[in-house]
């Protein structure tokens, strides 16, 4: 096994997170992340070092915080890396100052008092970081003042680099056929699961990481998922039903994309046709309007309008999802396309991938949704999922 990315790729990474880390009037910050068996929150640790803890688990006798990682910025000095881990994959992590402990975040703090450092330190992670660890840097280091920075190493990454964009265009290429085979599959006469199982495939025999199939129909539609539990149920879509797809998995490297399409097995009446129609149409007009410079509020305003526009019922997927898109990387990423959930700051800018997607539903017919993926460009956005946008 070798590195995807060459060592350079992190080493400019690293000097954009230091001057951010400058930017912002830190001279240390510590980045915290975690593995396990998710995607949720291993995206600052892969995009700095590409190491990802595999453990979970409970705390035990010998070990606590399985499955995070940590690692230490310190102005002028190379990133250390602290690992829950008895060994290093060093054909795979770029940092060479690598620290194993079975108490990660005690080794931090440690770490932290041998080098002398006092005051404020940036800490990246506190939306996800237990309480009773979070202690342990306190109690290990009670000369340090944590700052709460979690979008330090994310305001970064937001900003793809070319070979990222690379990397990119190949997970679209593997998450347009696992699509295209669970749409496939819905509105073909399999079931659910048996659905999901033939997307799930393709994704892992091209190299993904499946997060989550998820798939509806029936008397359930308005809500994500069928099944919450594993997104997908043992039922069989019937003639003429409203069928909705979503992939959300690390297709390539960690880079992550979560398209999805709305369709129906067999052929679609009038309103179905309307309802799925006018929801992609949202997503086509709103992903031209991205374009650099533009603020996010001005394109969820004309979401907004769109929606309303064409009436209909509020689904509990709606609900749940206020938004028109978000930015993504290696995980979710903000900001969001929202009127009330993005910020008068927020603008799109060249070299940004943006999920770009809507939900509509109409009563007494059902509920759709459509999401695409999308490099945002000088002259053109690049669609990176390109899955026929209608299944009848």
């Amino acid at each position: 096994m070798a590195r995807y990315f060459p060592l350079d790729e992190y080493e400019a990474r690293w000097t954009r997170v230091f001057a951010e880390m400058e930017k912002r009037g830190f001279e240390t910050a510590v980045v915290f992340g975690r593995g396990g068996g998710t995607t949720d929150n291993c995206g600052d640790i892969l995009y700095l070092s590409n190491h990802y803890a595999i453990s979970g688990g409970m705390d035990s006798l010998i070990w606590s915080a399985r499955s995070f990682s940590g690692i230490i910025l310190q102005q002028g000095k190379a990133p250390e890396l602290h690992i829950d881990e008895p060994e290093v994959r060093s054909d795979l992590v770029s940092i060479a100052d690598v620290r194993s402990s079975n108490h990660p975040f005690a080794s931090i703090a440690k770490a932290l008092v041998e080098r002398g450092i006092k005051g404020r330190v940036a800490l990246v992670g506190t939306n996800f970081i237990p309480v009773k660890y979070y202690s342990q840097l306190v109690d290990g280091a009670p000369q340090v003042e944590w700052i709460e920075a979690d979008d330090l190493v994310r305001s970064v990454r937001r900003i793809k680099s070319p070979r990222e964009l690379d990397c990119f265009r190949i997970a679209g290429e593997t998450a347009t056929i696992g699509l295209n085979r669970l749409m496939e599959g819905l509105t073909g006469g399999l079931s659910e699961r048996d659905a999901a199982g033939e997307a799930a495939r393709e994704v892992v025999r091209l190299g993904g990481r499946l997060q989550m199939i998820g798939c509806n129909h029936g008397d359930t539609l308005g809500f994500d998922q069928r099944f919450p539990l594993t997104g997908y149920s043992a039922d069989t879509p019937q003639p003429g039903d409203i069928v909705t797809g979503t992939l959300h998995a690390a297709f390539y490297q960690g880079y992550y994309l979560d398209p999805g399409r709305t369709g129906v097995r067999g052929k679609p009446n009038d309103d179905q046709r309307r309802l799925i129609e006018a929801t992609a149409g949202i997503v086509h007009a709103l992903t031209d309007m991205m374009r650099p410079e533009v603020k996010l509020l001005d394109v969820a305003a004309e979401g907004d309008r769109m929606t309303a526009a064409f009436g209909g019922a509020i689904s509990p997927i709606m609900k749940n999802f206020p938004f028109f898109g978000h930015s993504i990387g290696l995980g979710f990423e903000l900001p969001r396309i929202s009127t009330s959930m993005s910020l008068p700051q927020d603008r799109v800018e060249k070299n940004m991938v943006f999920g770009v997607e809507a939900f509509l539903s109409l009563e007494g017919v059902g509920a759709a949704f459509f999401e695409d993926i999308v490099i945002i460009g000088e002259d053109g956005n690049e669609l990176l999922t390109k899955s026929p946008s209608f299944w009848w």
